[in-house]
């Protein structure tokens, strides 16, 4: 750095260290703000401590829509009812396309060839599907 940008650089410097003093001091009273005022803040944590609300929440997205594999018709249907249980409590959701790889369930088929305790001589294989 040379002397001709390195003296804008320290001016600026002093500036910002001469500025920082001529900022009052917050007092306990302003830094209790609304927003994070211990009694309030208490009074919140007591109110969730002793509500089942959030677990009411919580049981309703987890057992009322089924299985949920991407891309699923159960999978739209929980971005709905999440959606639409958060705009009851009045948030405003917005939903988004998006796409999904999902899976498709192929044939499946299964042989048994041998077990325990097949009797001798017994040929007939048994299919499963």
């Amino acid at each position: 750095m040379n002397r001709r940008t390195r003296l804008p650089a320290l001016g600026l410097m002093a500036a910002l260290f001469a500025s920082s003093f001529s900022v009052p001091f917050a007092t306990s009273a302003q830094a209790a703000s609304p927003g994070n005022d211990p009694a309030a803040l208490a009074k919140i944590r007591d109110a969730a401590m002793t509500s089942d609300y959030a677990w009411e929440r919580t049981a309703d997205m987890t057992d009322l829509i089924g299985p949920r594999l991407s891309g699923s018709a159960g999978a739209a249907a929980a971005v709905n009812q999440v959606a639409d249980a958060m705009r009851k409590l009045g948030a405003k959701v917005t939903l988004q396309p998006v796409k999904v790889p999902h899976w498709v369930r192929g044939v499946e088929t299964g042989e048994l060839v041998d077990y325990k305790g097949r009797p001798d001589g017994i040929t007939q294989r048994v299919v499963l599907t």
